[in-house]
């Protein structure tokens, strides 16, 4: 390789840490104010989401993950295979795969406590082989549904994949990125001691599937009747605005209606006062008139 190519390789090999330093699981749950650190095991990976907070929460952190391994990977397997040969390309896809791995491990963002990588590690063989990966994982994953012990799938993916790998004919001879994927297993199994005690005096902890999927199932009925309730909430809220201004209206036309009667009442007076008035002064009138004809006669 040039210069220029081992400059870009070291730098993708640091990016790839920086990337698989991100935390999706912490950062969704310190949205919700429930950092997943606090919860369960504390680890920040797929099995912990799964348990604690759902089947769906569990598999989008296994997706993220997954992609956290699966970008950098595959961006060493397309860039250093067009430049150089598929040994190389192969050397770089599990170099930065174990970058991203030792990131997701080791977080900087999080006083390098991570999770235990093989989510990450899924990613990068995803890119190596996608379709032994597909197979392997579905099989595994119906395994989980029966067995429901997280830990113990986890190590029997990553252990047959690897060997697996090692039978593949593009790993003919090379050497360097076997090496470089069984230190990604290495490490994945080095993360999971204490799993592997657990395992061996039976106090794992179960990864039901059926209980995440009956906790979203919760989380969707809990919104629900969230929704329901400050729906009711507010037709409560517009039934007493309602009501509000059909009294105001209501009070208004009284208003009007009073005032209205009272003008017809101050018109009706004035009305019988006039023709009093007019009485009066038709009676004073006549009087006149008999006055002035008593006088002409009296002369």
């Amino acid at each position: 390789m040039e210069i220029r190519e081992i400059l870009i390789f070291i730098a993708s090999c640091i990016l790839s840490y920086i990337l698989g330093g991100i935390s999706v699981a912490r950062m969704i749950t310190k949205k919700s104010k429930n950092d997943i650190s606090a919860s369960g095991s504390g680890n920040p990976g797929t099995m912990n989401m799964l348990r604690t907070r759902g089947l769906a929460m569990g598999l989008f952190t296994l997706l993220c993950d997954a992609l956290k391994g699966a970008i950098p990977a595959l961006f060493g397997y397309l860039y250093f295979g067009h430049f150089a040969n598929s040994q190389m390309a192969y050397i770089a896809l599990y170099s930065f795969g174990l970058c991203a791995v030792l990131g997701h491990i080791f977080p900087i963002f999080s006083k390098f406590k991570g999770g235990k990588g093989i989510a990450t590690t899924f990613g990068v063989f995803m890119i190596a082989d996608p379709i032994c990966t597909v197979i392997l994982f579905g099989i595994l994953f119906l395994t989980l549904y029966f067995i429901k012990i997280g830990s113990l799938v986890s190590l029997l993916f990553i252990t047959i994949e690897a060997i697996v790998q090692l039978f593949r004919n593009v790993m003919d001879g090379n050497w360097i990125a076997k090496i470089i994927m069984w230190v990604i297993v290495i490490i994945d199994v080095w993360c999971h001691r204490q799993n592997i005690l657990r395992l061996i005096e039976n106090r794992e902890n179960p990864a039901d599937l059926q209980e995440g999927l009956k906790k979203d199932i919760a989380k969707i009925q809990n919104k629900r009747e969230k929704k329901l309730e400050k729906n009711a909430i507010k037709m409560d809220k517009l039934e007493n605005k309602f009501n509000k201004k059909i009294v105001k209206k209501e009070t208004k036309i009284n208003n009007k209606i009073e005032k209205i009667n009272q003008k017809q009442y101050k018109i009706a007076d004035n009305n019988k006062i006039s023709k009093v008035t007019s009485k009066k002064d038709k009676t004073n009138n006549i009087n006149d008139c008999l006055n002035n004809q008593n006088e002409q006669d009296s002369h």
